[in-house]
């Protein structure tokens, strides 16, 4: 038996999420006084340590990137995103502010341009939505076609150093520099 039948069978709370934990890491959480690219105090075992406990914040409770949304609701679909895990990012889909955004993974940085993520992205900027990517302390708003072919050639930063784009997001420098120390 998995250990997610086992949870489940022991009445714990079960998740799609498996072990990752990128939404407590990359985001900012302002409920919890949580900067960008620091863990959250409330991982434990590589899954979020509150799931299904009321001390949960409600930001937290109701998130859901577009992987977990696709199988929470089921249907054809969701066999296309893939998890956040193995395609080296996650995304969501901002009604508010007409836009996608997708947190990329600092150590897998480029593998979401080989999942089906790069297609998903074209296809939703085609709907009229603009894209928002952050990645490795930057925040870049894509909103042609033309850069996003760009980025998708070439690595983001690389793209933003090209263009004299400035780090948008301190915290990613503490955040490689622990990395790197510990690594």
């Amino acid at each position: 038996m998995g250990e997610a039948r086992r949870r489940k069978a022991s009445g714990e709370p079960v998740s799609w999420c498996r072990t990752c934990t990128l939404c407590c890491v990359l985001p900012e959480i302002l409920s919890l006084d949580k900067p960008m690219y620091k863990p959250c105090r409330h991982i434990a075992r590589s899954r979020c340590g509150i799931y299904g406990q009321p001390e949960r914040p409600d930001a937290c409770s109701a998130y859901a990137c577009a992987y977990l949304q696709a199988r929470m609701n089921g249907g054809s679909g969701r066999n296309r995103i893939p998890h956040p895990l193995e395609a080296g990012a996650y995304f969501h889909i901002d009604q508010q502010e007409n836009a996608v955004v997708m947190f990329v993974d600092p150590a897998k940085a480029e593998r979401w341009k080989t999942t089906q993520i790069a297609e998903i992205l074209r296809t939703l900027m085609a709907r009229g939505l603009h894209l928002v990517i952050l990645d490795r302390g930057r925040r870049m708003v894509v909103k042609s076609e033309f850069v996003y072919d760009e980025i998708l050639k070439r690595d983001m930063i690389a793209f933003a150093d090209a263009e004299g784009r400035p780090k948008d997001i301190a915290e990613y420098d503490i955040y490689a520099s622990g990395v790197q120390a510990s690594g």
